[in-house]
């Protein structure tokens, strides 16, 4: 995994919600700010697509367009609009080379005034005709800053109230640098439901005081990347407090409206059966292999674009990941789509998907490699000890607009008992429940604990999570709890 998406990952951590969506200038300026790297927001790409729709066009900064318009304008090159298509190469000399990043200047999207120029990266704005969406993540990254802000600070109901305020927050980042008024200005300016957001991190802030009872507190932590002190770096909480007396106590922030349910897991299938190390997921890379092939022989012989295409490609060579693939896919959908196909959906991806959940949900049959599920769920709950680790034990804060509660997650020792199970012969009456075309199956299974035997049932869903459609052929596993 390279640094962009481990970062992204880490930004959206128990979440719940996958990758953040960051799609507008604003939006990467704060992440940059955030994390300290620069990150390109956009795929640039010839063969972009999203939703099966190909896509390579795309708007740039105004400062630019207002350039390329003034140079048209001298070369008296007439034209009523502009739109930017991405190309490999320019076919002609650009009129403006600034970067290394080539596009060909159109009026519409059939219309081309065969004028090229070559642009840095950062110039380019969004994707032509595609609504910019806000953050996915920003409601619960201003529920979890404001449940800290609002231990200190008096309360607030909209960003007007604090558009003057400067400087320090009093919240800290794990790694000590303190989050200022900007930073939270632009969070809550990115929240689509900001009004709503601030009154849960009132609230939150209400039950965190209860929580606290009177105890001293000397920092507090948002923790959407780094840990502070030596901290467990897998410890779910979103927030953490460090108490006068030196000791750390976190909690892990959820919007809900219902029951939230531990323990859980959201993550890459590869990474997930990795996790504890061992073979399993060299299994689960035949099984992706093994369901790209199924699927290739299920493309039609009349369908000779599609056909010759994908027998010419060697899956092979793809790297086992979510994103890597996504210029190889969008050339394969390309030729599916000359023939009337649907590369991204019924015609490939979903036959791919279904085989490879078929799969799975008949390995996870085996005690064995039930047993290593669940103890990878164990280990994503409640991380795993690491050397001179700084004790931080944490609870679960879920949020309301009406009033905020915490438990303490280590309070259900049936749950945790079921996925730190040692004993193969625990595990009794394995079954899984998968239909053959849904995204979602069911694992059922019995558990010998100390009150006797308890029937358990565990949701898994297995599916691409890109924002650009199936961009890897490694998937997404996620499931929204063990149920007891």
């Amino acid at each position: 995994m390279n640094l962009i998406d481990k970062a992204i990952l880490e930004w959206s951590y128990k979440t719940s919600k996958g990758y953040p969506d960051i799609n507008s200038q604003e939006d990467i300026a704060l992440f940059e700010s955030i994390f300290g790297f620069k990150l390109n927001e956009l795929t640039i790409s010839p063969t972009y697509q999203s939703r099966g729709v190909f896509n390579p066009f795309y708007t740039v900064t105004p400062d630019l367009d207002s350039k390329v318009r003034d140079l048209l304008n001298a070369k008296n090159i007439s034209f009523n609009n502009i739109i930017y298509k991405s190309v490999d190469s320019a076919d002609e000399e650009p009129i403006l080379k600034t970067g290394k990043t080539p596009f060909e200047l159109f009026q519409d999207e059939n219309d081309s005034l065969n004028v090229f120029i070559s642009i840095p990266k950062n110039k380019v704005k969004a994707h032509y005709g595609q609504k910019t969406r806000k953050d996915s993540t920003a409601s619960s990254n201003v529920n979890e800053l404001l449940s800290l802000y609002f231990l200190n600070n008096s309360e607030f109901t909209s960003l007007e109230d604090i558009k003057d305020k400067e400087g320090g927050t009093g919240v800290l980042l794990g790694d000590g640098t303190e989050i200022n008024f900007s930073q939270l200005k632009e969070l809550i300016a990115k929240d689509e439901t900001p009004e709503r957001d601030i009154k849960i991190g009132v609230n939150n802030a209400k039950a965190l005081k209860k929580d606290l009872e009177g105890k001293s507190v000397k920092n507090l932590y948002w923790t959407p990347r780094t840990k502070p002190s030596n901290i467990n770096p897998n410890n779910p909480s979103d927030i953490i407090i460090q108490l006068d007396s030196g000791e750390f106590v976190g909690y892990s922030n959820k919007i809900t409206t219902g029951k939230d349910v531990t323990p859980k897991f959201n993550t890459n299938v590869i990474a997930f059966f990795d996790k504890l190390g061992g073979s399993l997921s060299n299994d689960i890379k035949k099984f992706i292999d093994d369901s790209w092939d199924e699927s290739s022989s299920r493309v039609p012989s009349s369908a000779t674009n599609a056909k010759n295409a994908i027998k010419n490609f060697d899956i092979s060579k793809e790297a086992f990941s979510e994103t890597t693939s996504q210029r190889a896919f969008a050339e394969l959908a390309l030729e599916f789509q000359q023939d009337g196909l649907e590369f991204y959906g019924k015609d490939f991806y979903h036959i791919f998907r279904n085989n490879l959940i078929s799969k799975i949900s008949k390995y996870l049959t085996n005690p064995k490699n039930l047993k290593y599920f669940l103890n990878t769920i164990a280990r994503y709950t409640y991380g795993e000890v690491v050397e001179n680790e700084t004790p931080c034990p944490y609870k679960l804060l879920v949020g309301s607009e009406k009033g905020s509660t915490i438990k303490d997650v280590s309070d259900n020792k049936l749950l945790r008992s079921i996925v730190t199970v040692n004993d193969l012969n625990d595990i009794k009456n394995i079954k899984t429940n998968y239909d053959g075309s849904s995204q979602s199956f069911n694992i059922e299974f019995n558990i010998e604990t100390s009150d006797g035997i308890k029937p358990v049932m565990i949701p898994v869903t297995v599916r691409t999570r890109s924002s650009g459609g199936w961009s890897g052929k490694s998937l997404y596993i996620t499931s929204s709890g063990v149920k007891a």
